[in-house]
């Protein structure tokens, strides 16, 4: 009988032995983890902000440290003149444009609600922001008549897309 009772009891370590190696999995220090690096990603991704330009298009470089707002895009590539991806006129139209404002871009402008900016006096609307994304190849002329037809139809601010360069790289 004894030696029945020591086999018994000795199965019953045995097994006690074996629950003891199993290793529980604390699920508080995953979960923990995991919550973590769930904020990191979504603060890091929300806070970077690029507009992406055709492969065809260069845009000129600088050293600024103002992120790109959200705005409609006027495109000034070396063929033609587009907002929102639609196609306005030829870059040789609006070369050939008598005038200093270009008729066609402002009447596609004007499609632009005008809405109140924070800040300025009541009842004073305006199309709010516009950013220009021109090839770094366009003359300056052309340019410059896009950015004032631009203010002509009423934007508050007009921003100039370009690749941005770090100041120890322009140095």
């Amino acid at each position: 009988m004894m030696r029945l009772r020591s086999t018994f009891m000795r199965g019953r370590m045995g097994r006690r032995m074996f629950k003891r190696e199993a290793v529980p999995l604390n699920l508080v220090s995953m979960i923990d983890i995991f919550t973590t690096l769930v904020f990191f990603l979504l603060l890091t991704s929300t806070s970077v902000q690029t507009l992406h330009s055709p492969r065809s298009m260069q845009l000129p470089s600088s050293t600024t440290t103002m992120a790109p707002n959200d705005a409609p895009v006027v495109m000034v590539t070396p063929t033609d003149i587009s907002i929102q991806g639609r196609f306005v006129m030829s870059v040789a139209d609006a070369e050939a444009a008598p005038d200093d404002l270009l008729p066609p871009l402002a009447a596609e402008l004007q499609r632009v609600e005008k809405a109140q900016i924070e800040g300025a006096e009541a009842g004073k609307l305006t199309r709010g922001d516009i950013n220009i994304m021109a090839d770094k190849d366009i003359p300056y002329s052309l340019l410059k008549r896009v950015i004032r037809t631009c203010g002509q139809s009423e934007f508050a601010h007009i921003s100039l897309s370009v690749n941005h360069v770090s100041r120890r790289a322009s140095s």
